[in-house]
């Protein structure tokens, strides 16, 4: 069946914009312009499925390594059970919190993202598990079809990450084609209460990576 991604407007086609305060409208965008079969048919790291609503449909493989939901599949981003070349498009939501300590040992009161999202302890840990999931999303993609990777710039111990150009590095040096780059917008987001000694971040990046050799030389 034929998805409706509410792209004809009363004076035609819609402009799509790079930049969105909708996450599932960037998401159906990117899905009418770039998806071989315009859906997800892979969601790694699933959790309780927040994306899809407001006419996203669900994926057809949901997995997690901590599953919540009855139809989730436990499983590794670095590591699922689906065979070479079988996937047109992956949706891929990460961690992106750098905590350094296990959050639910942190005092109360601080580290308020950290208790809500999963973290990891490094940098270093991050990149590890970015770029795995990235080596097994090209072994399961077949040729042009994409991974829509959604990341967020950090800072950890007073350093600034950024970690939107480290994941278009990779991602090249692994095979694929940096296809687009979208931005969505935060309405509000949480503050920790702490000194601020960096910009705060109101926004998330959207890439878009097709399977295919890169002809450009980004080093």
């Amino acid at each position: 069946m034929e998805i409706d991604y509410n792209q004809d407007t009363l004076f035609g086609k819609k402009v799509i914009s790079s930049i969105n305060y909708d996450e599932q409208e960037l998401i159906r965008d990117i899905l009418f312009l770039f998806a071989p079969n315009k859906r997800i048919d892979v969601d790694p790291t699933y959790s309780i499925g927040v994306f899809y609503k407001n006419g996203l449909p669900q994926p057809t493989h949901k997995f997690d390594k901590f599953p919540q939901t009855h139809d989730t599949l436990e499983a590794c981003s670095d590591n699922l059970p689906l065979h070479d070349d079988s996937i047109e498009t992956i949706m891929f939501d990460p961690p992106f919190v750098i905590g350094g300590v296990d959050h639910e040992w942190v005092e109360e009161g601080s580290n308020i993202i950290g208790r809500r999202f999963s973290n990891f302890q490094s940098f270093e840990e991050l990149k590890k598990m970015y770029s795995g999931s990235l080596k097994e999303f090209f072994r399961i993609l077949k040729e042009n079809g994409i991974v829509i990777f959604k990341c967020q710039d950090c800072v950890a111990s007073a350093k600034q990450h950024f970690t939107h150009v480290w994941v278009m590095n990779e991602a090249v040096k692994t095979g694929f084609y940096p296809k687009d780059l979208f931005i969505l917008l935060a309405k509000n987001r949480l503050i920790d209460g702490r000194e601020q000694q960096h910009a705060r971040k109101f926004h998330s990046y959207y890439w878009v990576f097709q399977k295919k050799v890169c002809k450009v030389d980004y080093k």
